[in-house]
């Protein structure tokens, strides 16, 4: 195995990348068993890359606002310090979002596939919305609870949003 991911946000982009990758080869598997299989194809490829990007913000990010939260910030006076530990934290709450909003968005991809696909085709893209839904649940738990975020703030309201939209996209049973 390669190195092993270092925060649970690097963890979840991972994990997301490969459930994106599931669905693509669902999907190419599908490809003159229903229309739409091309286009889906296509598309668990493009989110298997957004999830390698937001993997990379997200580790920087993370890297970032550990360092301050450690006090390894360029010494400068009190205000601009709190003001740059709060833009860090603003990052590092907006990139486990980020992977919230594509985590769904691959959930969703996949139950269509899995709807659409034959056979062991189908059931791996369920599978893949399965894990999706996960990742989900994973990095909205980041949202809330990584970095502070208070209970009333709209990046949790907007990051629940998303693992419910996540799991409506499973089938019932799963």
């Amino acid at each position: 195995m390669a190195d092993p991911p270092q925060s649970a946000g690097a963890l979840s982009a991972l994990t997301l990348e490969l459930a994106a990758g599931l669905v693509a080869d669902a999907a190419q598997r599908s490809v003159g068993e229903w229309d739409g299989a091309a286009d889906a194809y296509v598309q668990a490829l493009e989110l298997a890359r957004r999830s390698v990007v937001l993997g990379a913000i997200n580790e920087e990010a993370y890297r970032g606002a550990v360092a301050a939260l450690h006090g390894e910030l360029v010494p400068a006076p009190r205000e601009t310090r709190d003001a740059a530990l709060g833009d860090m934290l603003d990052r590092a709450a907006e990139a486990p979002l980020a992977l919230t909003k594509t985590a769904a968005d691959v959930a969703v991809l996949a139950g269509h596939v899995g709807e659409h696909a034959p056979d062991q085709a189908a059931a791996d893209a369920v599978a893949a919305a399965a894990v999706a839904t996960g990742v989900a649940r994973a990095t909205t738990h980041l949202v809330a609870v990584n970095l502070g975020t208070r209970e009333d703030d709209p990046r949790l309201y907007q990051a629940r949003r998303e693992v419910r939209r996540a799991t409506d996209a499973l089938p019932d049973g799963v």
